[in-house]
């Protein structure tokens, strides 16, 4: 993959995936709601930055 240039608005993407990332890590593996949440959340990160490779758009 060629190197491109990050816009504010990519950055700001990344800065967010990092965020949840973090809080994944914070995470009370016992509460089975905040998991969810925190996936969810973790998985329109993902997709996000993605979307942002070029690869949105491809499903497995």
């Amino acid at each position: 993959m060629g190197r491109f240039e990050l816009n504010q608005s990519d950055r700001c993407r990344i800065d967010a995936a990092r965020h949840e990332l973090v809080n994944a890590q914070q995470l009370d593996m016992s509460d089975d709601r905040a998991m969810a949440r925190t996936i969810g959340r973790l998985e329109v990160a993902l997709q996000q930055l993605l979307e942002m490779f070029g690869e949105g758009g491809e499903q497995p």
